[in-house]
């Protein structure tokens, strides 16, 4: 099974765990909810990065095999 990460996707990524953490520091340690928000925000910045990354080196790879 191929792996169809792309831009867009890494982006959506990435912004959706800015969010969460945005979200966890404003709603603070007190909010049951702190935890998760904090988790999955980590997770999904460090996803969108490696997705964005990902992507960027698949696109080079490409790009070289067409130039070829």
């Amino acid at each position: 099974m191929e792996n169809k990460m792309n831009y867009t996707k890494a982006i959506i990524l990435l912004v959706s765990g800015i969010v969460a953490l945005a979200a966890s520091f404003w709603l603070g340690a007190a909010h049951g909810a702190y935890g998760f928000l904090l988790g999955y925000g980590c997770a999904a910045v460090a996803g969108g990065a490696l997705g964005i990354g990902y992507t960027f080196f698949k696109n080079a790879q490409a790009k070289k095999e067409t130039a070829s």
